[in-house]
């Protein structure tokens, strides 16, 4: 059968729904390196057996990411998998969260109220939920945001230079920042950021892990 123009971009769709990130698609499916993937996301390379494989064990409807045309026998049980999944996924997020703090402290356990994925390009790109809820803006707001614009201006370049220019890989920091709030105010938020490449000594592939609480000492000001 012919395969359809745009593959690549179904292909995509399918692991960002899925599993939210290039990254957690490849550790779900045995896959080493995320920078295999470029080719196909690119439609430079068409997926061969053995991705096809993976892709079907972990559930893809193959005939609509090659041909673009559903398997209508995906449904309900199905999609409930694939919802699973990601459900899944996102708790494991949150058990590396509270075991990264519990390491940094062995005494207590630190608490958060919000947490989010951001890209190489400092989008918020995942599990934007609770950042959304604790700065008190309505769901799916800050999907797609740059964070900077978060932070008041008069930090923003602080911000910039320390978290995301300086640190190395694997590298973690915490501060003291005002975040902009959906009334407009700015509330002191304690924060810490995570970096962690996705390909090998590629900066561009970078993501960063986010987790937020309200200051002890919160002031709010325009």
């Amino acid at each position: 059968m012919k395969i359809y123009k745009d593959f690549n971009y179904r292909l995509r769709e399918y692991i960002l729904k899925k599993h939210g990130s290039i990254s957690a698609f490849c550790r779900a499916t045995g896959i080493k390196y995320p920078a295999q993937m470029g080719p196909y996301l690119k439609g430079k390379s068409i997926p061969g057996k053995k991705l096809l494989a993976k892709l079907e064990k972990d559930g893809a409807d193959i005939d609509w990411i090659m041909h673009g045309k559903r398997n209508t026998l995906i449904s309900g049980l199905g999609a409930h998998l694939m919802t699973s999944s990601y459900k899944l996924e996102m708790e494991r997020i949150m058990r590396r969260l509270q075991l990264l703090y519990q390491q940094l402290d062995a005494t207590h356990s630190t608490q958060f109220d919000a947490y989010a994925v951001i890209n190489c390009n400092l989008i918020l790109d995942e599990f934007t939920r609770s950042f959304e809820k604790f700065l008190g803006y309505n769901n799916n707001a800050l999907q797609g945001i740059y964070f900077l614009d978060l932070i008041h201006p008069n930090e923003r370049a602080y911000v910039h230079n320390y978290v995301f220019i300086e640190k190395e890989e694997n590298s973690k920091c915490e501060l003291s920042s005002r975040f902009k709030s959906a009334n407009n105010h700015y509330i002191e938020v304690e924060w810490s950021a995570y970096g962690n490449n996705i390909t090998k000594d590629c900066k561009e592939h970078r993501e960063y892990v986010i987790v937020a609480r309200k200051s002890l000492n919160t002031t709010t000001n325009k």
